[in-house]
């Protein structure tokens, strides 16, 4: 795929856009660290969005790891102590995160997710704001948060509750399992699983297949199921955000934090 305007003018090497004819392409480009974004790359996001959004010729939008071996392993929790050590802090990354998944949500074309290997956390929130997952069969999902002593941004989870029951994401939540490609099918994270080799082929031919239906139609459609999936009001998420902050201050959560880096299971205290 030919690289955009953005790219060639020394734009920041993760993520990455590529428009071919129809079909664009948000490459998560850190491959070295199983695609987990850093801020500035979550930040970068909303503007590669609005470059294809803007574009009229393309169709449908992809969204891939890059190495084809993972997704994207969520944030980049080495950067946490520095950047979204406060409450403050924490919300205002968690509105970065927000962001990039409504830039992907909002899109007026289909996206599609191409998931390889690992899609976790804020990895698996960028999956479900596309309108469809393939995933091969090596993928796993997870939401660790719990494992960090953090809540996931309440924003996010109307996202999940569009693809599974409330119980499956109260597990999914409460016990920060990784879940297999063919059981995230059963519940309802994924549309379709795939064997690894034959990935590329089935998202070029569905591609080609949403490309060639009625612009204007798929548009309708998009914006006419998002808009009847949302309750007729947004939930009041003042409780929420407020439990979210009591995390982000708490000693489980430094806990957590220092215990990924170290690689070692937390000591959680509630406190």
């Amino acid at each position: 795929m030919m690289p955009t305007a953005s790219q060639q003018t020394g734009a920041p090497a993760n993520p990455l856009l590529s428009v071919n004819g129809p079909v664009a392409e948000l490459l998560l480009n850190a491959e070295d660290r199983k695609n987990a974004l850093p801020l500035a790359a979550w930040q970068r996001i909303p503007d590669l969005m609005e470059t294809v959004r803007k574009d009229p010729a393309v169709r449908v939008c992809i969204v891939r790891g890059a190495g084809g071996k993972s997704f994207c392993a969520g944030a980049d929790i080495s950067e946490f102590e520095a950047i979204r050590a406060t409450s403050d802090a924490a919300q205002r990354y968690d509105d970065i995160n927000v962001a990039a998944f409504q830039s992907l949500k909002t899109l007026p074309v289909p996206v599609i997710a191409a998931i390889h290997g690992p899609c976790l956390g804020g990895g698996l929130g960028l999956a479900l704001a596309c309108d469809i997952r393939i995933a091969a069969r090596s993928s796993f999902f997870s939401i660790p948060a719990a494992r960090l002593g953090l809540a996931y941004p309440p924003e996010a989870l109307s996202d999940l509750l569009e693809a599974v029951s409330v119980s499956n994401a109260k597990r999914l939540l409460f016990t920060a399992d990784r879940v297999p490609a063919d059981e995230a099918l059963t519940m309802g994270l994924i549309n379709e699983v795939v064997e690894d080799a034959g990935m590329d082929s089935r998202i070029a031919a569905m591609c080609e297949r949403i490309a060639a239906n009625a612009p204007l139609s798929l548009k309708a459609a998009k914006h006419a199921l998002d808009h009847l999936a949302r309750p007729a009001k947004a939930a009041d998420l003042s409780v929420a955000q407020t439990n979210a902050r009591i995390c982000v201050n708490s000693e489980d959560y430094r806990e957590g934090c220092k215990a990924f880096l170290e690689k070692r299971t937390p000591q959680f205290n509630g406190i």
